[in-house]
């Protein structure tokens, strides 16, 4: 029926005192004088009586000695009781209460006619009415800006979690509940239970939980039918680059069952420009494009959304992308005429190219180029490496192509600006073939399947920089800073690399991404940093603000735009393939299920009542007195 523990167990050895009064009562007896009388019938009856109640009173003495020597050991202990009657909100004893309310985007998903977020907060409102004045509570959030994170006493203030919104971006759980640990401690209550409020999804944990934590699901869904749209791009149209680009993404269809008649749309500069139907088929992930035919040069923005009900946040992927329909192009070398692969490339790329020997280099003129390209320069002279060095210097993104007959002198120029070692120049009858692209990089995330395809006459080099392309091992396009450097020889008719239609496209890639600053990519993932040129920055709901930094950490997916360039931030969508959690084997955590409340504060340790004790301890010690103030008087 009742519970009894002690928080302090390790003195209950103590407890051994209480033979100590029982030891000095044996041992530090008085014995009374003898004296002799005449006749002593009398004095021996009164004796007799005397004797019997002083030992009463001494066994009354020592029995409340004794009380009091156990019952300060005890209350040293901190004994706490627990009983069936303490389950009334009203009598649990105080509590350090931590109550995490999942907010990350999959409590979006609408279950009947309420979110998951909106079952979390009801559940978190019915706890505020069980959790009593002399409780000490923390209320928390997954996303970084936590709801709270002082300790309130008594309620929470029913706004604060009503005011809990989504969060694009969240903390780890395990750093989340460590953080309610140790901010329970800081209450001293000896009673300290978590619980988070959430949908299931899996969450990596703590190894160690001190705290009990209990899991309140706000509904049994398992399979849910949730689409969502990613992986937005730009693709050139190279054959037909006069016609249209394409914007091509994936539709992920994240159910058991397949989806029929999915709408999905293309924004584009404000407005809704194309809409199609497609079916998918249950776990496919779906590749679409939409064709769009641009005549205004400059920055463009918008999104593709599908139509998903069930879960709305990952509807969207956002995309931006500059356009110049004919980018003024430099190509800086010393040879009378560039090799035909670079002809036919930049021909397709724009009808403005301009060839520039080493006595026609200017650094103002220079930096009105939307592309520089350097190849074939015999040698290195001081007036040219100042100038490009300039150019580095204030980010003008250059392609440096390396050819066999590089000088020495450009060898270290390229070794200093891209953090490499030149070794020797691998001429090959067999070719390497390609083992590494990039995918998630602008210059090469559209080379599909390229394994096959080989390379030789190219140099050797070990390199820190941003690899784009490897064959067997060895870097042979590498990106730094912005700027890029192609270590194979275009004018080599025996690349097999050059005669493959994955070349085109990785030149045509690498150009327009080295064109107007396009190198910052402008496709980022929430969490990302924008980096700023002026204090000025627009959110997308069009409110603008301003930073003493130089730089913004955006929080919610949308388009943002600076004075001179515009950033789409997308989701990391880890939370859109929901996974959810079972049995979750970890001391001190328990998934509680539709009954929590039989399970909310129950007292895991109960009330303490070491307070008691002590009173009960002067009690006696006040009795002892009177006794023996009694007996003195008389």
């Amino acid at each position: 029926m009742f519970g009894l523990s002690f928080l302090n167990s390790g003195i209950l050895f103590l407890t051994s005192a209480i033979i100590i009064p029982i030891l000095i009562y044996l041992f530090a007896k008085k014995k009374p004088r003898r004296i002799i009388f005449s006749s002593i019938r009398f004095i021996k009856e009164s004796q007799q009586k005397q004797r019997r109640k002083i030992n009463i009173k001494n066994l009354l003495l020592l029995f409340i000695r004794m009380l009091i020597i156990l019952f300060i050991i005890l209350a040293i202990s901190r004994p706490a009781i627990k009983a069936p009657i303490l389950k009334s909100s009203k009598l649990h004893p105080k509590t350090g209460i931590a109550v995490i309310v999942d907010n990350s985007y999959s409590m979006n998903y609408l279950v009947d006619t309420q979110t998951e977020l909106e079952k979390a907060k009801s559940i978190a409102q019915k706890m505020n009415t069980i959790i009593s004045e002399n409780d000490q509570v923390l209320l928390l959030t997954l996303d970084e800006n936590r709801i709270k994170t002082n300790i309130l006493y008594g309620k929470i203030p029913a706004a604060l979690i009503e005011e809990i919104k989504l969060a694009a971006r969240i903390s780890p759980l395990e750093d989340v509940l460590l953080f309610a640990q140790e901010k329970l401690k800081e209450t001293h209550l000896p009673n300290k239970e978590i619980y988070f409020i959430t949908d299931l999804q899996e969450y990596p944990l703590p190894k160690k939980l001190d705290i009990p934590v209990f899991f309140i699901p706000t509904s049994n869904i398992i399979d849910r039918n949730n689409i969502s749209c990613q992986n937005a791009l730009t693709v050139n149209e190279i054959v037909k680059k006069d016609l249209e680009k394409k914007i091509t993404f994936e539709l992920v269809n994240y159910s058991t069952r397949s989806q029929q008649d999915v709408i999905f749309k293309l924004f584009l500069d404000g407005n809704t420009v194309a809409e199609k139907v497609t079916d998918l088929l249950r776990g496919q992930r779906k590749t679409e494009n939409f064709s769009i035919d641009l005549q205004q040069p400059g920055w463009h923005s918008g999104y593709v959304e599908v139509k998903n009900e069930r879960q709305t946040f990952d509807n969207r992927n956002y995309f931006c992308f500059h356009f110049n329909p004919d980018p003024i192009v430099a190509v800086i070398t010393d040879l009378p005429q560039i090799p035909l692969v670079m002809e036919t490339l930049l021909e397709l790329y724009s009808n403005n190219i301009k060839i520039i020997n080493s006595d026609n280099i200017n650094l103002e003129s220079l930096k009105q180029y939307d592309n520089i390209i350097v190849y074939g320069k015999s040698e290195l002279s001081g007036r040219v490496e100042f100038i490009l060095e300039n150019l580095l210097e204030s980010n003008k993104q250059i392609l440096f192509i390396a050819d066999k007959d590089i000088s020495k002198n450009w060898q270290n120029f390229l070794e200093r600006n891209f953090e490499m070692d030149f070794k020797e120049f691998l001429h090959r009858k067999t070719s390497y073939n390609i083992s590494f692209a990039n995918k998630y990089h602008p210059i090469t995330n559209l080379l599909k399947s390229v394994e096959s395809i080989g390379f030789n006459d190219f140099w050797s080099v070990s390199t820190n920089s941003g690899i784009l392309i490897e064959a067997h091992g060895f870097p042979v396009a590498v990106e730094q800073n912005g700027s890029s450097l192609w270590l194979f020889d275009i004018s080599s008719l025996q690349n097999p690399f050059l005669l493959d239609p994955a070349f085109p496209v990785f030149a045509y890639n690498t150009l327009n991404f080295l064109s107007d600053g396009n190198s910052e990519s402008s496709s980022l993932i929430i969490g990302n940093r924008i980096k700023l040129t002026s204090p000025e920055i627009q959110l997308p709901d069009g409110n603008n603000i301003n930073l003493s930094r130089n730089y913004y950490v955006p929080a919610d997916p949308g388009i943002y735009r600076t004075v001179d360039r515009i950033y789409a931030l997308n989701l990391d969508y880890s939370e859109s393939d929901f996974k959810r959690s079972s049995k979750l084997k970890l001391k001190n955590l328990e998934i509680l299920d539709e009954n929590w409340t039989d399970d909310f504060l129950q007292s895991r340790y109960g009330f303490e009542i070491w307070k008691y004790l002590l009173i009960f301890v002067l009690i006696l010690f006040i009795l002892e007195m009177l006794i023996v103030k009694k007996e003195e008087n008389k």
